[in-house]
C-alpha cells in the first residue's frame, strides 16, 4: 500500500512539472493595431502543483503554474479569455496593454480571472516568472 501511494505521489510530480508549449495567437500583418495581453497566474501555496489551461477564442493557448505569467499580442475587437472553466468576453481596443490575473476563487474550489489595473499588473509580472 505505501508503495503504490509513493508511486502515485511521484507520477503527480512529473506530470506538474513538464513543460507546457505554448500556442499563442499568430502574428497577423497589421499587429501595428495590437495590443499586449498579460496573463499572471498568482502564486500561491494552495494551487502551487495544478497547471491551469488558459483559453483564448476557445482555443487552449498554454498552462501557466502558480507564480508564472504569459504575454502575447492581440488584434483589438471582442475576444474570449480565461480558463476552460471561467472566461471573460473582453472588447480590446488598439495599442493598449491589459493585464489579467488568475487567482483562487474565494466563493468555491477553483479559480477565476480577473482584469486588473496597469500598476498592480506590473508589480505582479516583476515577482512572476515568464513562461516561455
Amino acid at each position: 500500500m505505501q508503495i503504490r501511494l509513493s508511486l502515485m505521489i511521484l507520477h503527480f510530480i512529473f506530470l506538474s512539472c513538464g513543460h507546457r508549449g505554448l500556442q499563442l495567437p499568430e502574428p497577423t500583418p497589421s499587429t501595428t493595431n495590437a495590443s499586449q495581453v498579460f496573463i499572471i497566474r498568482e502564486s500561491r501555496f494552495f494551487s502551487f502543483g495544478i497547471p491551469l489551461t488558459v483559453v483564448l477564442d476557445d482555443a487552449n493557448i498554454c498552462k501557466l503554474q502558480a507564480g508564472e505569467y504569459v504575454t502575447f499580442a492581440i488584434e483589438p475587437g471582442f475576444h474570449t479569455l480565461g480558463l476552460s472553466e471561467s472566461t471573460l468576453m473582453v472588447p480590446f481596443a488598439t495599442k493598449r496593454n491589459y493585464y489579467f490575473l488568475i487567482k483562487t476563487s474565494p466563493d468555491k474550489f477553483g479559480f477565476e480571472i480577473e482584469k486588473i489595473d496597469d500598476g498592480t499588473g506590473v508589480y505582479l509580472i516583476s515577482i512572476s516568472k515568464m513562461l516561455e
